[in-house]
């Protein structure tokens, strides 16, 4: 039944874009499985929701209802027991009363070995425990999103990618970089790479069959992000520029480009 009932609400918010989710009401649905809390060994229902993405960060997140406002408003909607576990210092939360996640710092309470702690501090002391138990680890995860590098244009750098009917999408060899654009091209409406077949046709690298190349291109931020660093080795002909005269110059305090 719970499964039917996930698979429902999936296929439901397949059809929302990214952007216009992040506006709806937050809604859920119960999968029917647990997880069990490694430090106090409690049973939390899991649910999929829809503000949770899978393409940012792990595409899992644990609820603090009682400290998060978006946690807050799903566990009361869908009746999920709300608890505290920071309390602030001059007044005490109480859990049925509470109209809104408190998300100030405070000391931890409801958390076993670790109550009474500031909570900033706990987060090192937690960790240090998973680790010594083998029930975690610490990692950085950044909040940084795929970002779209390719332009339907000529002036760029080319993108090294070849399409195979037989092995799929191949990346170019590395013997045979860098892919350099042809100049015998006819401008005009679009891209006028997509019109060159000298350029497009070519052979699979795996295969050996008739293959395409990408015409796309990247995009200005892929070449503005190192190119000054040429500046500090305009004449090197084998490479963009030398690690050992990068180290030397680099970094000033302000470059001013344009």
């Amino acid at each position: 039944k719970q499964k039917q009932v996930v698979e429902n609400f999936i296929k439901k918010i397949k059809t929302i874009s990214e952007k216009n989710l992040e506006e709806l009401e937050k809604e859920g649905a119960f999968t029917g499985s647990y997880a069990t809390n490694p430090l106090t060994n409690e049973k939390i229902p899991v649910y999929t929701g829809n503000f949770v993405l899978a393409e940012y960060g792990s595409g899992m997140v644990m609820a603090v209802p009682a400290h998060d406002q978006r946690d807050f408003e799903f566990a009361k909607k869908y009746k999920i027991p709300i608890k505290v576990v920071i309390q602030p210092k001059d007044y005490e939360l109480d859990p049925n009363k509470i109209q809104r996640a408190y998300t100030d710092d405070g000391k931890l309470v409801n958390s076993n070995q670790f109550n009474n702690m500031n909570n900033k501090e706990a987060i090192q002391e937690i960790t240090k425990y998973l680790e010594k138990k083998k029930l975690g680890k610490s990692t950085i995860q950044y909040k940084l999103r795929d970002w779209l590098i390719s332009r339907q244009r000529y002036w760029g750098t080319p993108i090294p990618i070849i399409y195979c009917d037989k092995c799929g999408i191949v990346p170019v060899p590395e013997k045979d970089l860098p892919v350099k654009l042809p100049e015998n091209v006819k401008f005009g409406k679009g891209n006028p790479l997509l019109t060159n077949k000298e350029f497009i046709n070519t052979k699979c690298p795996k295969c050996k069959s008739k293959a395409k190349r990408e015409t796309d291109t990247m995009d200005t931020f892929v070449d503005s992000s190192w190119y000054f660093l040429r500046y500090c080795d305009p004449k090197n002909n084998k490479q963009p520029f030398s690690k050992e005269k990068i180290k030397y110059y680099m970094p000033v305090d302000q470059y001013i480009g344009g």
